[in-house]
């Protein structure tokens, strides 16, 4: 029971209120006096208490002399809630990420090293996802465990009308099994042109964002193994490996 206290709480439910509402799931429909004296909510207390409880959609308000409580379906009670959670978050997400997306050009913020594989491969899934304009990227290497997740990616990418642009390996060898890069790629809806590349991957989203990701190469076949991320935000460095890129882009390949 603490633990679900606890968890009502970080809903941002008070004590109080967490308590009503326990006692409320046990007593389904009741009275406020009942309610107070299973929950242990003072008297003085539980009429507010229940007011912000119905506010908040875990309860309902019956009209009468003395007025009753009755609790709403937690199932349904639970699915309005997560509802306007993630529309809130979605909400406070868009207004911090344009907030920090305006300021990364005045703010050369250092270097960050990402040296997990779980959390480079978070980041590069958060690029992608959080692309608006334009995505540069080169593949030099790619790890079976990406595939599934960039193919997905990329497709939501190119529904938001953003352009993408790929540099790609046409095979790469990964612990010494050889990925076959473009036919993963040519079923995708995005512009690619094939060459050989150092075993290196780029992401650059929208100019202002750039991780390069480096692995363990024997120069026959990379690993997975100590690999490391490179964040830069920095819009000179930026600016400079789009150039190269596009360099890249204009000449003609086989």
């Amino acid at each position: 029971m603490d633990d679900t206290l606890r968890i009502l709480k970080q809903m941002g439910l008070t004590e109080y209120e967490s308590k009503a509402y326990l006692a409320m799931v046990s007593l389904i429909y009741a009275k406020a006096d009942q309610i107070s004296k299973q929950s242990e909510v003072p008297r003085s207390k539980i009429y507010m208490v229940l007011e912000s409880l119905s506010e908040k959609g875990f309860i309902e308000v019956i009209s009468g002399r003395p007025l009753h409580y009755r609790i709403i379906p937690p199932e349904d009670a639970f699915t309005k809630y997560k509802t306007k959670l993630l529309r809130d978050l979605d909400e406070i997400q868009e207004r911090i990420t344009s907030l920090y997306d305006s300021k990364i050009p005045s703010n050369y913020t250092p270097v960050t090293t990402l040296d997990n594989q779980n959390k480079i491969i978070q980041k590069q899934d958060m690029l992608l996802d959080k692309s608006t304009n334009t995505l540069y990227i080169r593949i030099g290497f790619i790890l079976p465990e990406q595939v599934e997740n960039i193919k997905k990616l990329l497709k939501k990418v190119v529904a938001k009308n953003v352009t993408v642009k790929i540099l790609a390996v046409p095979k790469c060898t990964v612990d010494n099994q050889e990925i076959d890069v473009k036919s993963i790629l040519n079923n995708l809806p995005v512009d690619v042109k094939y060459m050989n590349l150092p075993a290196i991957q780029l992401i650059i989203r929208d100019y202002k964002e750039m991780l390069m990701v480096f692995t363990e190469n024997s120069g026959k076949s990379v690993s997975n193994k100590n690999m490391v991320g490179l964040l830069n935000t920095n819009p000179i460095i930026i600016s400079n490996f789009i150039l190269a890129f596009n360099k890249h882009w204009k000449k003609e390949f086989d």
